[in-house]
């Protein structure tokens, strides 16, 4: 007898579902927890060593601060676990283009060595 392609025993890859987008999905839900948490923690119920314990969770898990004080403050109610999800996309989003559009001095001398430049006056 065969197990039903619904039970755990149904294989990832048949359903598209990469290791990569599980990972991205799962930290997602993290930061989405860790927000709402955190918006109850510090705005609904001013419990400062709640809030700091949450943000050391954060530390903990190297999830970028920044991400989750977007969501805190994006003006969207904790419970509106959608708009959240839609509001962090947006950010991962923007954040992404923007960290593909810097050029550093890493990336201009990359293959070459860098060099003085040249005197522009001779030595007389």
């Amino acid at each position: 007898m065969t197990a039903p392609a619904s039970s755990c025993t149904h294989q990832a890859w048949r359903s598209g579902v990469t290791s990569a987008a599980f990972s991205a999905r799962k930290q997602q839900a993290l930061v989405l927890l860790l927000a709402q948490q955190l918006i109850d923690a510090q705005f609904q119920r001013a419990d400062r060593p709640g809030s700091e314990r949450l943000w050391q969770e954060a530390a903990a898990l190297e999830i970028d601060p920044e991400r989750i004080v977007h969501l805190m403050y994006s003006g969207l109610e904790g419970s509106d676990r959608s708009a959240l999800i839609a509001e962090d996309d947006a950010w991962i989003h923007r954040t992404t283009q923007a960290s593909q559009r810097r050029w550093g001095l890493l990336h201009l001398h990359r293959n070459r060595r860098p060099q003085r430049p040249a005197p522009s006056l001779s030595p007389a």
